[in-house]
C-alpha cells in the first residue's frame, strides 16, 4: 500500500483545483459530448471535497476514510 504525506495530498488537491479552473475557463478545447465539461467539473469537485481543503481530510483519515 502506498502511503501519501499531507504534502502529497495537498499537491493532489491543488492539481485538481488547477484542472477545474482550466475546465471552467474552457481551456480544454471543444467538447466531444454535450455536457462533458459539466460532468468533469462535478466529478473533480466531488474528489476535491473528499480530499478536503489542502488535502487535510485525506491526510488525516486516509483514502478509505474519505468514502
Amino acid at each position: 500500500m502506498i502511503s501519501l504525506t499531507r504534502e502529497d495530498w495537498s499537491e493532489i488537491y491543488y492539481a485538481l483545483e488547477a484542472k477545474l479552473q482550466a475546465l471552467r475557463q474552457g481551456k480544454y478545447g471543444p467538447e466531444d459530448e454535450p455536457g462533458q465539461d459539466a460532468q468533469w467539473i462535478a466529478h473533480l469537485d466531488a474528489l476535491r471535497a473528499k480530499i478536503g481543503p489542502d488535502g487535510s481530510v485525506a491526510a488525516h483519515e486516509g483514502v478509505a476514510g474519505t468514502k
